[in-house]
């Protein structure tokens, strides 16, 4: 959809030329080579209500058909892992290759030419960090991604000068844009899917940041490998740690407009919408391996963003308060000196982004105001199965197109997004 706007300058158009990837995406099976399969099937469930509707064992023969022989277009297997550790043939490792999507061409945009912007999230599997790849440049004209410890390279520990020379320990660089390989390290499931390989610049940070900046970063004596040596790191799906990256949306939004915009105060307002597609709720309880499993699936990865959305909201209120008890003092005859020494203390925490010790002042504003929560939730299927990822099927796919058309309209029913109302 990104991809979209950006050739065509606009989002007429975008919605079908998802339903198009999707389409293109979607095979056939065995079991939908069948005729009258489900039919067939429900026959027997009216004998015994235990065994499972006739479209649940076409999803769930489906998915069984694809992990054995895999997705033209989206997967294939690789050759199975034997187990060497314990030796146990039950233990047999199946992956997958995800080349078959590797389709698609570098994502670069641009704020001046009204372009969107586009934020993946994966995860650094050793140090189980969330690495946010960004389609927008950073304040130096580069887009790249840093993420780990914060603080002074170790080449500058004499420079007079070496504030200016901090940065993250590890540094992915992307100058042509987001591509294919970001795209597949989001999304590459663990277990199912093989690590995904990116190549990772290096840093030497100094220990002698506490000493000179406070105490708000992590000072661990760093490794001695010489700065902006390369090595491959490897990736995970950023759902591991935030499969709605609410907070990360939150915080690349703030440092964009203050780094690379230079905006200190009134940065614009955020106005998000979150999409669940696993179901918080469940009227009825599994009571088959499978539903077990596809149960506990659901609240593994399940959004979990209320408390977040609760704590910007917050936030945002704190600052309004606190800067018009500012304004109140100001018109009462306080010394502006007084109210500057205060705001000139450091705060107890650290910035979430960098980990360095910042003051009130850097606090009060730096402060985002959430404008518009607009919260869809996927309903829950009857005929759900635990290994639904997988499913890519033309029936189930067009099943859910428009299951996600006749959901949105439902939901959106009534909600006023700013100055604007979702007509009924």
């Amino acid at each position: 959809m990104v991809s979209y706007v950006k050739e065509n300058k606009t989002w007429e158009g975008s919605g079908e030329r998802l339903v198009e990837f999707w389409e293109y995406l979607s095979t056939q099976s065995w079991v939908d080579h069948m005729p009258h399969f489900t039919n067939y099937w429900d026959c027997w469930r009216r004998l015994d209500k235990r065994i499972a509707s006739g479209e649940s064992a076409r999803r769930y023969f489906s998915t069984k058909e694809f992990i054995l022989t895999g997705v033209p277009k989206v997967f294939v297997p690789k050759r199975p892992v034997v187990d060497n550790r314990f030796f146990d043939p039950l233990n047999t490792w199946y992956i997958y290759d995800n080349k078959p999507l590797k389709e698609s061409f570098p994502i670069s945009t641009n704020f001046e030419n009204g372009e969107p912007r586009l934020l993946l999230v994966a995860v650094d599997i050793q140090e189980a960090a969330p690495v946010v790849f960004d389609s927008y440049e950073k304040e130096d004209g580069t887009r790249k991604t840093g993420y780990g410890r914060y603080g002074i390279m170790k080449s500058s520990i004499s420079d007079n000068d070496a504030q200016n020379d901090e940065e993250f320990e590890h540094i992915i660089r992307y100058e042509d844009g987001i591509n294919s390989d970001f795209v597949l390290a989001s999304c590459s499931v663990p277990v199912n899917f093989d690590y995904t390989r990116l190549n990772v610049e290096n840093n030497t940070l100094s220990s002698v940041w506490q000493s000179k900046y406070g105490d708000g970063i992590n000072t661990k004596q760093p490794n001695s490998r010489p700065n902006g040596s390369t090595s491959v790191r490897f990736f995970w799906d950023g759902g591991l740690l935030a499969n709605t990256p609410l907070r990360q949306t939150y915080l690349a939004h703030k440092q964009y407009w203050r780094r690379v915009r230079k905006v200190e105060e009134n940065i614009p307002r955020l106005r998000f919408g979150i999409i669940n597609l696993h179901p918080i709720k469940q009227e009825y309880l599994p009571s088959d391996y499978d539903g077990v499993i596809d149960r506990k699936n659901d609240i593994i990865y399940h959004d979990r963003t209320e408390f977040d959305e609760n704590v910007a909201v917050l936030m945002s209120d704190l600052a309004t308060l606190a800067k018009s008890l500012i304004t109140l003092a100001e018109k009462n005859g306080i010394n502006k000196k007084a109210i500057q020494e205060i705001l000139n203390k450091s705060t107890r925490g650290a910035s979430l982004s960098t980990g360095k010790q910042e003051k009130y002042d850097d606090l009060l504003r730096s402060i985002v105001d959430v404008d518009f929560v607009a919260r869809l939730e996927r309903k829950n299927d009857n005929h759900t199965i635990s290994n639904k990822t997988f499913d890519f099927s033309k029936t189930t796919i067009r099943q859910l197109i428009q299951d996600g058309y006749e959901e949105t309209k439902e939901q959106m029913k009534g909600v006023v997004m700013g100055d604007i109302e979702i007509p009924r």
